[in-house]
């Protein structure tokens, strides 16, 4: 056969069907973890007492709205990490109002707390809990959505792994607050910020591992 006619028989074939998107595989891994995550926290965690007379204070509501926009805006720029030269957008500059807003309501509080107040505020009582609580929540979200981002093709895995670390963290974050009842950023800007950035380590080291091609 000639060149020319394999060709032609080649191109004639019909192209095999298409799998899912990248982004379906991602909403597909993201509802298999947050529901994993969900029922962990029905299980063990559960919702605050008077969940719904907390959240009409909007500082505490902040503890729950922020991580979500953490979350929201985190997994745009992994979407489009994973793909090669695509850039990062706007996403990636609005993401930095959130630590802004958080470091801003933590300046407030200290400036509004009583100076023999504050140290009892930031330690709380729960930081035993409030650590692993969110490292654990993020870990089936983190999952799900690695393993979908191994059908993407990264340039640099170490960050697209960090932005799912970040989402999946922002997301177990939101869900741990519904439970919490520290309710001063004095607490909440600094424990759920390093519980944010443990998960984002956590995400970085295994997209290293997964996400190359």
């Amino acid at each position: 056969m000639k060149t020319e006619d394999l060709i032609a028989s080649l191109a004639a074939e019909p192209l095999p069907p298409a799998g899912p998107s990248l982004e379906r595989r991602a909403a597909g891994g993201l509802a298999a973890g947050a529901f994993v995550t969900l029922a962990l926290f029905a299980v063990v965690l559960g919702p605050r007492p008077g969940l719904g007379i907390a959240v009409s204070d909007p500082v505490t509501l902040a503890k729950t709205v922020l991580p979500l926009v953490l979350a929201v805006l985190s997994l745009g720029l992994v979407l489009r990490a994973s793909r090669p030269a695509v850039p990062s957008g706007a996403a990636s500059r609005i993401i930095w109002a959130v630590p802004a807003a958080v470091f801003g309501l933590f300046v407030w509080a200290f400036v509004t707390t009583p100076a023999g107040q504050r140290l009892a505020d930031f330690v709380g009582h729960s930081i035993h809990v409030c650590l692993p609580s969110i490292t654990a929540l993020s870990l089936p979200i983190l999952g799900g959505l690695l393993m979908a981002l191994r059908q993407g093709a990264p340039v640099n895995p170490v960050r697209c792994g960090a932005l799912a670390g970040l989402a999946s963290a922002g997301l177990a974050t939101a869900i741990y607050s519904l439970f919490c009842i520290e309710d001063t950023p004095l607490f909440y800007g600094v424990w759920y910020s390093l519980g944010i950035l443990i998960v984002t380590g956590l995400g970085a080291v295994l997209g290293n591992r997964l996400l190359r091609w």
